[in-house]
Order: C-alpha cells, then sequence, then structure tokens
C-alpha cells in the first residue's frame, strides 16, 4: 500500500473512533465535545543519537479526563533515505503512562506512530504534573522534525497535512455521593455532609434527596436542605422527599446549580430538621434503599464540554 493511500485510510480511522467514542458519552448534556489541537513545547525537536529528550504536551485541560490520541513524526538525517524506530514514552508527572517503539507516522513500517491512544480516567486526570513525551534516539542516525503534527515548515511530501494530535473531554454525566453514605436527622437538629464528584469544569449540579421519618405509620416530612460551597450558602430549598408523591406531597427537594471552574472541592450539604420526628436514610441517591415506593435516582453533575 502506498504512503498516500495508508494516509487517507488512517484518517478515515481517526475520525470514525472519535465519533465512537463520542457516542460511548451516552449521559452527555446537548453539547458536543470539544476537539482540543495538542503541540509540544518547542517543536520541531532535533534528537541526537544515544540522547533522549523530554518535552511537555501542550493543550490537555488540567484535572480534565477524557482520550487524548498522538500521532507522530519524524526524520532520518541520513544521506540515503531511511528510517529508524524511537522510545517514546507518555508521561504524567514523573509517572510513565505508557511506552512505545516504533517508526514515524508517515512510514509504511510497522509499528507506527500513528494514532497512539490513551485514556485519562478521573483519578489520574486529578493528579497533579504536566504530560509529557520521553523520547529516547538509540538508533544509529541522529533525527529531526519530531512532532506530534505535521507543521508548516515540515515540507516532506509524504507526510500528510492531516497528521495531527489531540484530546477529547469526557463528556459524560458523573454522580455525586455524600460523604459516608445515608444521613439520620434528629428532630430540631442540623447535619452537615461533604458532597463528592463534581469535576473541575464548569457544568451543571442536580441534587435531589430521598428519607423516611421514624415513625409507626409511613409519614411524610418536609426537610431544609442548603448547598454550601466552602462553607458559603449557593442554594437552599425546603420539601419533601422523591418518593413524597406517593401522598400527595409534589414541593420535592430538586436543586439545580451551574458551577464555575476551579470548583470541585469544598461542597457540602446541610440538612435541618425542624420538625418533631426523627429523619433516617436521607440520601441523594436511592442505593441500597429497599422502600419500593422510592424510585431509582442518582444526583449528577453534568460537564459542560461546548
Amino acid at each position: 500500500m502506498t504512503n498516500s493511500n495508508l494516509n487517507r485510510l488512517f484518517v478515515v480511522v481517526k475520525r470514525t473512533t472519535v465519533a465512537m467514542f463520542a457516542m460511548l458519552c451516552v449521559f452527555t448534556v446537548a453539547v458536543s465535545a470539544q476537539e482540543i489541537k495538542l503541540t509540544l513545547d518547542d517543536a520541531p525537536l532535533t534528537i541526537l543519537k544515544d540522547s533522549t529528550v523530554t518535552k511537555k504536551i501542550i493543550g490537555i485541560p488540567n484535572n480534565s479526563p477524557g482520550h487524548m490520541v498522538l500521532e507522530i513524526k519524524w526524520h532520518v538525517m541520513s544521506l540515503i533515505p531511511t528510517f529508524n524506530m524511537l522510545k517514546i514514552e507518555l508521561l504524567h508527572g514523573s509517572a510513565v503512562m505508557q511506552t512505545t517503539l516504533c517508526y514515524s507516522a508517515h512510514t509504511d513500517k510497522t509499528p507506527r506512530c500513528g494514532y497512539w491512544s490513551f485514556s485519562i480516567t478521573e483519578t489520574e486526570a486529578d493528579k497533579s504534573g504536566d504530560w509529557k513525551l520521553r523520547v529516547s534516539n538509540n538508533s544509529q542516525h541522529d533525527v529531526n522534525g519530531f512532532n506530534i503534527r505535521k507543521e508548516a515548515t515540515d515540507l516532506n511530501p509524504f507526510v500528510s497535512s492531516n497528521i495531527e494530535s489531540y484530546f477529547v473531554s469526557d463528556c459524560s454525566t458523573k454522580y455525586l455521593r455524600l460523604s459516608g453514605g445515608d444521613v439520620a436527622v434528629s428532630s430540631r437538629a442540623t447535619v452537615e455532609k461533604a458532597l463528592s464528584g463534581v469535576l473541575t469544569r464548569p457544568g451543571e449540579m442536580r441534587i435531589r434527596a430521598k428519607w423516611h421519618t421514624e415513625a409507626l405509620t409511613p409519614q411524610f416530612h418536609p426537610l431544609k436542605v442548603e448547598v454550601l460551597h466552602n462553607g458559603s450558602v449557593v442554594k437552599t430549598d425546603e420539601g419533601y422527599s422523591i418518593h413524597a408523591d406517593q401522598r400527595g406531597q409534589s414541593d420535592k427537594i430538586d436543586i439545580t446549580i451551574n458551577v464555575g471552574a476551579n470548583q470541585a472541592t469544598g461542597w457540602k450539604l446541610r440538612i435541618t430538621n425542624n420538625g418533631i420526628m426523627h429523619i433516617k436514610d436521607f440520601d441523594i441517591e436511592k442505593g441500597s434503599d429497599l422502600n419500593p415506593f422510592v424510585p431509582s435516582f442518582r444526583s449528577t453533575f453534568k460537564p459542560s464540554c461546548n
């Protein structure tokens, strides 16, 4: 297969995979995931034989889970046209995430450094440190033009203009949780519980809740629920459990908050019981509640990916 045909096939495969990744975000908000073009610091690079170079990948958002695709190309500095392999390591901070030995993306040799795919989990995204490439040239030749995209100064006609690297954010809905699980709230009492599951991206938080009264006969009792961020009240609602409509109570706790960037931590719920009945099993999801009248539900955070 010629270089031209290989490049055309590669573009079709790459775009198809991006579409499949977007389809996997089955709980996304009604916006498209943003494809962020990635660059490499100081590229294009010259990497001498028997040397190692480490450079930062520019464009990956901080604390943002998603999917990274790298295409990597370079040229051998030799009088006779040839290709060589490089050892390339993907780093997050000082940790090696993935390693490959490969040829430039524009060659017909395998394995090629074309469509090198890596998923960044929420746990990994929350860790500190830059994303970097560490490149080791253990071959007999120096190389130049090393880059994760084709730059304007690369005039080699065999290097497709479609060679590029990018990052696609994970736009799927995340679930909010209360620290320690469900909560009991005594009569005339207030309880605060930490809230987790919000990312360091803008988005929409929606909190619903359920609970039961400690009474011999089933009864519904309203609660006051406040959402706090770093100690300040952001929003307040007073109402009944999500299953209270079974007894004609329609004013249920349902709180929506638009969250700005860099607000991942410091969220709490303050639950106040002003009544005479003790409350048990307060939670923001059904969880393991066996009561058949409590519908299956979860409180959510939908990241904005436009």
